[in-house]
């Protein structure tokens, strides 16, 4: 009897597995003051998430999109999406650019003074400032982690199976939130370290440039369509053997057949 643990201590000691006034009061006071602190943050300190977006005419896609390589390796950039695109007489490419943030501005000068540009359709940049977000993130991580020591030593404490569960439920909870968060960090990091630019350049191109091509590919899909309508009469030359006798036999009934006045 004396190793049993009383029942109406679980409840109390379940309570003090999560946070207590003084604890919630510690955590607020943290994140309040990492709130301050963003706000107290140097300019050149600030969390920015840089994009920018450029559509133009160019003379040459093929010369243009080979400029555009050289300008990514140039700036220890890469292409994450690109997509080559033809409708009507416009051919051209969109392409999503990942540059590191201190070299976006400079590989997006050196796009536009590009000599292939004839029009310059759209530009624009944005500046996104996720400072005060990405310093809450880090208070509210500091606090997780906290939380999670604090269980483990109740959890070295526990006394009974019940004590146990509970505690580790908790840590499961918390352990999820914190994967989440470190997610959401790892996520900011990466677009703040990273700038992104939407690119997009075209070309019209005359009817008569592509008459060649296009009468080359008409002619290349007809050839192909006979060979697929050969093939298919191929299989079912059963039921045509099958026709031509039915009509060649009515044929001669017909002849055969007296005809009366």
């Amino acid at each position: 009897m004396k190793n049993t643990f009383p029942l109406f201590l679980i409840p109390l000691l379940i309570l003090s597995c999560g946070p207590s006034a003084k604890e919630k009061e510690a955590r607020t006071e943290i994140i309040e003051k990492s709130q301050n602190a963003a706000q107290k943050v140097d300019n050149s300190q600030r969390k920015l998430i840089k994009e920018g977006s450029i559509k133009f005419k160019t003379g040459d896609i093929e010369e243009t999109n080979d400029f555009i390589n050289a300008s990514i390796k140039k700036y220890d950039a890469f292409i994450s999406k690109e997509e080559k695109f033809s409708y009507n007489n416009t051919v051209g490419y969109d392409l999503t650019i990942r540059v590191p943030s201190v070299k976006f501005d400079s590989l997006l000068n050196f796009i536009l003074k590009n000599k292939c540009i004839k029009d310059l359709d759209t530009k624009n940049t944005q500046l996104q400032d996720v400072t005060e977000e990405f310093v809450d993130i880090q208070a509210r991580l500091k606090v997780k982690k906290e939380s999670v020591q604090k269980l483990l030593d109740l959890l070295n404490r526990a006394k009974n199976v019940t004590e146990i569960l509970e505690i580790n439920k908790q840590l499961t909870d918390i352990q999820s939130d914190i994967e989440s968060i470190e997610g959401r960090l790892k996520y900011l990091n990466d677009q703040i370290n990273f700038s992104t630019i939407n690119l997009s350049f075209y070309e019209n191109i005359r009817y008569s440039e592509r008459f060649f091509k296009d009468f080359w590919e008409a002619f290349k899909d007809g050839w192909q369509v006979f060979l697929y309508v050969v093939t298919l009469l191929a299989y079912l030359w059963v039921i045509i053997l099958v026709v031509i006798v039915i009509i060649c036999g009515i044929k001669w009934y017909k002849k055969r057949k007296p005809k009366y006045l």
